[in-house]
């Protein structure tokens, strides 16, 4: 298992949701978080979000507690969702004060990713988005994503910024809802450093394959973090990896490896009602047997020899070479 592995700091909250708002855990401290995340085996980083978890005020505090258990900050992410200051969107709000702030706040996490020696910045933007028809001007916001996006590239270049897509949530119908929509948004602000944060469960419910998504990414050189997860494909359930999508995961990794994806493999799960630990546990064990398997130089020549003919004949053979690995 070569590839570097991290856990986002949220996948050991209370497990709060709309129909248990005070979750179904203890509060846990953001100390403990980290040190429990710092336990897991074969996991070297942390993804933390900004301003709640590392902010100008605290960074010497959090990088002295990082350095002391050995996790690199895998990717900062900018909290633009979860307050209700952003009702109205964040770069493509209607006001645009509030448009402002989403910038202001962008370039501040961007500065202290920076000092923190962070690559990638993560963006969200899951209040950018309408609920109802004639709710919303599209062609404005699409030119407010652009612009704003664009003007925090270029404050940081060497400051890589992810766009996270997902169909909806919060919004009922968000912008930018696809691999290909972020991919065009990331080319249309003309910025090499702005790519894609491919969220493999919001590949699921979005009807893709994260695989096609994936190499797609990667051959456009957009594909900069990577959420790893879990669902049914109907919401957003953040479950341990390789919970559902076996078949689809492994032919992900094997397309991530035979790309060379260099960027980190990093825990996205919300455990409402099971052990935090445990699923994330469950995860790194599916991925790092995963990995060996499509790492092994054997899997492509004898993937190369069972293509041809009937689809089903690849089949036949992966789940006799997975089960039996």
């Amino acid at each position: 298992m070569k590839r570097p592995l991290s856990v986002g700091v949220w996948t050991f909250g209370m497990g709060s949701e709309r129909y248990v708002d005070k979750g179904y855990k203890p509060y846990l401290a953001f100390d403990e978080r980290v040190k429990r995340i710092a336990e897991l085996p074969g996991v070297s980083g942390i993804e933390l979000t900004f301003p709640g978890d590392v902010n100008a005020h605290n960074l010497n505090l959090v990088k002295s507690m990082l350095g002391s258990y050995g996790l690199q900050v895998a990717a900062l992410g900018v909290e633009l969702v979860c307050d209700a200051e952003w009702q109205t969107g964040s770069f493509a709000s209607d006001d645009p004060e509030r448009r402002q702030r989403a910038i202001t706040l962008t370039k501040e996490g961007m500065e202290v990713a920076q000092a923190l020696g962070v690559d990638v910045v993560s963006l969200w933007l899951g209040q950018d988005g309408f609920d109802y028809v004639f709710q919303a001007d599209y062609a404005r916001a699409w030119r407010s994503l652009v612009t704003g996006i664009k003007e925090c590239a270029e404050f940081l270049p060497r400051v890589k910024l992810a766009i996270e897509y997902k169909t909806s949530e919060p919004k009922m119908m968000c912008y930018v809802n696809s691999g290909g929509k972020a991919l065009a948004l990331a080319q249309a602000t003309g910025c090499e450093n702005v790519g894609v944060n491919l969220d493999i469960g919001h590949a699921f419910i979005g009807r893709e394959n994260p695989a096609e998504v994936a190499s797609v990414l990667l051959s456009e050189n957009r594909l900069f973090h990577l959420h790893l997860n879990d669902n049914y494909g109907i919401a957003d359930d953040d479950m341990p990896v390789g919970a559902v999508h076996w078949p689809q995961l492994i032919e992900l990794f094997y397309r991530l490896e035979s790309l060379a994806y260099d960027g980190w493999y990093s825990l996205d799960l919300y455990p409402y009602r099971d052990d935090s630990w445990e699923a994330c546990a469950a995860s790194i064990t599916f991925i790092q047997q995963v990995c060996d398997l499509v790492e092994d130089p054997s899997f492509a020549e004898e993937l190369h020899k069972q293509q041809g003919g009937a689809p089903s004949k690849v089949l036949h053979w992966l789940y006799k070479k997975a089960l039996m690995h």
